[in-house]
């Protein structure tokens, strides 16, 4: 029958402190240094951001009237999933910039400790405390495109498969004959 050798480690109980705590401070280190970064690109997209809402939002616009034909309602529903994609995640980018720069890193860690979408009530408290009232309302304008296009989106998913389940329905009837009861007939 084979031995199993049983390694001991011979490290002291202050050499695995201090292992412990390098390792520590690594799993902390990791998440501020990518908040570091969001918020430098968040600043950095605010250069071209405002562009890139407005494509999207007159691509919102022009799927209005193709909204309208029933076999294109899937169609603009995906589009327009995609726009509030794009608005959300503007709104997010623009909260964090502004978090940073008005109330720097520390405003921002707090934001993010609110689930992540903190940031943006702290984008809004930001701009309330310093009576940015134009960042306030971009605030508050991404927030209403951002739902009305996802409802919008959800509502033109909804009529889509209505509509293909009634094609369906039209096109394979069921064998199946159910009839509703005679008002007079009394059995």
């Amino acid at each position: 029958m084979a031995k199993i050798k049983v390694m001991k480690f011979g490290g002291s109980a202050l050499g695995l402190s201090a292992v412990g705590i390098v390792v520590l401070l690594a799993i902390i280190a990791v998440p501020v240094l990518l908040l570091f970064g969001a918020a430098k690109f968040s600043v950095w997209t605010l250069g071209w951001m405002p562009d890139l809402i407005g494509i999207a939002a007159l691509v919102s616009l022009a799927l209005v009237p193709l909204a309208i034909i029933p076999a294109m309602r899937g169609v603009a529903s995906s589009l327009l999933g995609f726009a509030s994609l794009l608005f959300g995640v503007s709104l997010w980018l623009y909260s964090l910039a502004s978090t940073y720069i008005e109330w720097g890193m520390l405003g921002v860690i707090l934001g993010v400790l609110l689930a992540g979408i903190g940031v943006v009530f702290t984008g809004v408290l930001a701009a309330l405390f310093s009576a940015s009232w134009g960042v306030l309302g971009n605030i508050a304008a991404l927030l209403a495109l951002t739902i009305a296009t996802r409802f919008a989106a959800s509502f033109l998913r909804a009529s889509a498969l209505r509509e293909t389940l009634r094609k369906r329905v039209q096109e394979n009837p069921s064998e199946a004959i159910i009839d509703q009861p005679d008002p007079g007939d009394h059995r």
